[in-house]
């Protein structure tokens, strides 16, 4: 794995102990300038596909969560995650093409 990839996967733990979803744009962020748009997203796109928090499930099948304990509750997280997941995506996707047009 690339230096950049290390770098990436650290900062997506960190991300994820705040309760954030280690998105291109919050990983962007944290890295600050002088980063090669066109690497970072390589380095990004081949980091969650090594095996990303975003493509593994981080609980356990049958963990009893706070929110479990309520269906109503649990599926309305499940909604909320999914809308949050592709609302990154898309902002993913828009912060990717403004970069390719700089």
């Amino acid at each position: 794995m690339s230096t950049l990839q290390n770098r990436i996967g650290v900062i997506a733990t960190q991300l994820q102990q705040e309760g954030k979803s280690p998105s291109l744009a919050l990983v962007r962020a944290r890295l600050g300038g002088g980063i090669n748009p066109a690497e970072l997203f390589s380095a990004y796109q081949s980091w969650r596909a090594q095996g990303s928090p975003l493509t593994k499930s981080t609980e356990e099948p049958g963990a009893v969560t706070k929110s479990s304990a309520d269906g109503k509750d649990n599926a309305y997280d499940t909604a909320i995650r999914q809308d949050l997941a592709r609302i990154e995506a898309k902002l993913d996707l828009i912060l990717t093409l403004l970069q390719e047009k700089s």
